[in-house]
């Protein structure tokens, strides 16, 4: 990675960073971009470069959306899909863990902000999508498969339940329960009724 790369990894932290403190202590309404940009120390310009919107910035602190679609490209070829799906999405919590001190806050701020809950739906959205691609090509199947498409849809779910659960566990510790309890009570398909004799 060159030293642009860099920079801008570390412009975009700091924004990130800034923005969730200052969105924590005065609220997400009233803090402006410009209140951000000020106490970041960066132009106005810089910031609407990296965060076009308030919303945008508001979920910086989650990531590419295509993390855990990377995570799990990534993972070994002989590691069954299961697991290494389940490693992708630790991968994604410890990543939000570490980004930011504040993330923990995030719930309560969405939940207090359409907007802000809506950016956080878009992400998600997006995070699903890339993640059916991932899944389609480590099954060799289509990326609208339904089995992926149903995979996939559990680990956006997994995530739900971590971010409506913040606050009992970490995320990650969080996670791992709750793809075990997942894991004990699969889906089965039930048997037609069996017809006269």
């Amino acid at each position: 990675m060159g030293l642009r790369e860099v920079n801008a990894r570390r412009t975009r932290q700091l924004l990130a960073t800034t923005a969730m403190q200052m969105f924590v202590e005065r609220g997400y309404e009233a803090t402006t971009l410009e209140d951000i940009a000020q106490r970041a120390g960066v132009g106005i310009s810089t910031l609407y470069r990296y965060f076009p919107t308030k919303e945008q910035l508001g979920t910086a602190f989650l990531g590419d959306p295509g993390l855990m679609a990377d995570e799990l490209a990534g993972r070994p070829s002989e590691e069954d899909t299961g697991t290494a799906l389940g490693h992708a999405l630790v991968a994604l919590l410890e990543h939000t863990r570490e980004a930011n001190p504040y993330a923990d806050r995030f719930r309560e701020l969405a939940d207090a902000n359409a907007r802000l809950h809506g950016r956080l739906l878009e992400w998600l959205s997006e995070a699903y999508e890339q993640l059916c691609i991932a899944l389609a090509a480590r099954r060799g199947v289509a990326a609208d498969d339904v089995g992926v498409a149903a995979t996939a849809w559990m680990a956006v779910f997994v995530l739900k339940q971590v971010n409506e659960r913040r606050g009992e566990e970490d995320g990650p510790t969080l996670a791992r329960r709750v793809m075990t309890s997942l894991a004990a009570a699969p889906l089965r398909t039930p048997q037609p009724p069996a017809g006269p004799a």
